[in-house]
C-alpha cells in the first residue's frame, strides 16, 4: 500500500474511535503547524490521516487496503463491497430508440452496425475461482492416490524389508511435511499471483527419477513414489493460486456488477455530449466493459476516460486537456507506454477524439496512440475491446482500481449532471 500510516501520525491505535482520532488530530495539528516552529511536510501528513479517518467510508477502505482480514471481520460481510470508492452517478442501459423497425421496401440497404459483428459470449472472469479450485483438486486427488498406491506396492512385492519397514513412514512424513507447508501458505497475503515453486519441483524430480532407476523400470514402488513425490511437491502452487482467486473475486467482483464507472474517491464521471453518446455505446454493447475516470497515468497527468474489456485497455482524450492535468494529443503516448509498463498482462491503446478528424494529425504520435473523430469512433474502438474476449480479467481491473484508491479524495458539492448524452 502506498499511503502513510495514519495511526501512526496521530498517534492512535487502529481501534481508536473518531472522538480520540479528533483530539489526537488537533493536538498533533498544533505540534506541527509551521507557525510554531513545527516541519511543514509532518503538518501535510496530519492533514492527509484526518482527511482519510475522519470520513467513515474513506477510513473502511484505508483499512482494508492495510490491514485486510483483520479489518473485514472488524466491519463484516459488507466491508467487501466499498462503495464509497465507486461512481453511483453513472448508468448504462441499451438504446430503446432505434429498436422499431422502420417498413422498408424489398432490396432497401441496411446499415449494419458494429456491435452487431460482435459474437455474445458469456461472460466469464479470469484467472476463474472454479478452475483453480477444480485443478487443486485433481492434483490432491492424485497425491493421495500415489500415497496410498506407493504404501500398497511397497507392502505387496518382494522388496527388501528395509523399504517394506520404512514404506509407510516415509509416506507420513511426506504428507506431514506437505501439510505444512500448505498451513504456512494460508497465511501470506495473496497481492500477487504466486510463483511456480521450481526449485522445489526440480528437487521433486531428481528424487523420482533416482526411485525409478533404484527400483527398476518395470517395478511400479519406483513409479507411485515419483508421482507421490512431485504431486506433493507442486501442491502448495495450486493452493496459493485459490487464494489468490479468491481474494481478487472478493475484492473486484461485488464491483463489477453494481457499477460500470468507477473514479477516485469524491469525484463523478463527466463528458461532452459526443464523448457520452461513444461511452455509452461501447459500454452498452461490451457487457465486460468497465469505465475508469480521472486514471491517473504519471503523478502529473490523468487520463479522463479509459475502457477495459478483458486484457485490453483504451485510454481515450480529447485534443486539448479541459483541466489540469488531463492528458491530451502531446502527452498520451506517453501515458500508454507508463501504463503498459505497468500492466504486463494487458495490451493498452490510445485514442485522441477530435471533434471532425483532421487530414494531418499532430506529428507526436506514435503506434501506440490513434485520431479518431468521436461521433465515429465507437466501432473501431468497440471491435477493438472485443477482441480482448468476453471476461474480467480481475487482475488488471484490480491493478487499475488500487491506481484509483492511492488518488487523494475530492470533495464537491456539485451535484450537476455526470454525463450529457
Amino acid at each position: 500500500m502506498n499511503e502513510p500510516d495514519h495511526y501512526r501520525i496521530l498517534g492512535v491505535s487502529p481501534e481508536a474511535p473518531r472522538g480520540e482520532i479528533q483530539a489526537a488530530y488537533r493536538r498533533r495539528l498544533r505540534e506541527t503547524h509551521p507557525d510554531r516552529g513545527g516541519d511543514e511536510g509532518a503538518f501535510h501528513q496530519v492533514q492527509a490521516a484526518w482527511e482519510t479517518l475522519s470520513h467513515p467510508g474513506l477510513r473502511r477502505e484505508y483499512d482494508l487496503l492495510r490491514f485486510g482480514r483483520r479489518a473485514a471481520k472488524r466491519y463484516g460481510r459488507a466491508a467487501a463491497r466499498p462503495s464509497h470508492r465507486k461512481v453511483r452517478g453513472w448508468t448504462v442501459r441499451p438504446d430503446t430508440a432505434h429498436t422499431a423497425s422502420a417498413d422498408r421496401g424489398p432490396g432497401a440497404l441496411v446499415a449494419v452496425p458494429w456491435h452487431a459483428r460482435l459474437q455474445r459470449r458469456r461472460t466469464t472472469t479470469k484467472p476463474s475461482l472454479w478452475t483453480e479450485m477444480a485443478g487443486l483438486g485433481a492434483l490432491f486427488a492424485l497425491w493421495v492416490v500415489a500415497g496410498f498406491a506407493f504404501c500398497a506396492a511397497a507392502l505387496d512385492t518382494g522388496a527388501p524389508l528395509p523399504i517394506r519397514a520404512l514404506a509407510i513412514p516415509i509416506a507420513l512424513g511426506w504428507a506431514i511435511a506437505v501439510l505444512t507447508h500448505v498451513a504456512r501458505a494460508r497465511r501470506t497475503a495473496p497481492h500477487a499471483p504466486p510463483p511456480v515453486p521450481k526449485t522445489r519441483i526440480a528437487l521433486a524430480v531428481l528424487f523420482g527419477a533416482a526411485a525409478v532407476w533404484s527400483a527398476g523400470p518395470g517395478s511400479w514402488l519406483g513409479w507411485w513414489l515419483a508421482v507421490f513425490a512431485l504431486c506433493g511437491a507442486a501442491l502448495i502452487w495450486p493452493v496459493r493460486r485459490v487464494r489468490w482467486a479468491g481474494a481478487l473475486r472478493r475484492s473486484v467482483g461485488a464491483a463489477l456488477r453494481e457499477f460500470n464507472a468507477f473514479g477516485p474517491a469524491g469525484t463523478r464521471p463527466k463528458a461532452d455530449r459526443p464523448t457520452g453518446r461513444l461511452l455509452r455505446e461501447v459500454l452498452t454493447n461490451l457487457p465486460a466493459a468497465r469505465l475508469f475516470v480521472s486514471l491517473p497515468a504519471t503523478e502529473s497527468v490523468r487520463v479522463p476516460h479509459a475502457i477495459v474489456c478483458g486484457d485490453r485497455l483504451a485510454l481515450l482524450c480529447a485534443p486539448v486537456g479541459r483541466e489540469v492535468g488531463d492528458a491530451d494529443a502531446d502527452n498520451l503516448a506517453a501515458a500508454v507506454e507508463r501504463i503498459g509498463a505497468e500492466l504486463p498482462g494487458a495490451h493498452v491503446h490510445g485514442w485522441v477524439l477530435w471533434p471532425t478528424l483532421p487530414e494531418q494529425g499532430p506529428t507526436t504520435l506514435d503506434g501506440g496512440v490513434d485520431d479518431a473523430a468521436v461521433a465515429t469512433a465507437a466501432a473501431d474502438i468497440g471491435l477493438w475491446l472485443a477482441d480482448g474476449g468476453g471476461h474480467y480479467d480481475l487482475p488488471v481491473l484490480q491493478s487499475l482500481r488500487l491506481r484509483l484508491a492511492a488518488v487523494p479524495a475530492q470533495r464537491s458539492a456539485s451535484r450537476a449532471p455526470a454525463v450529457r448524452a
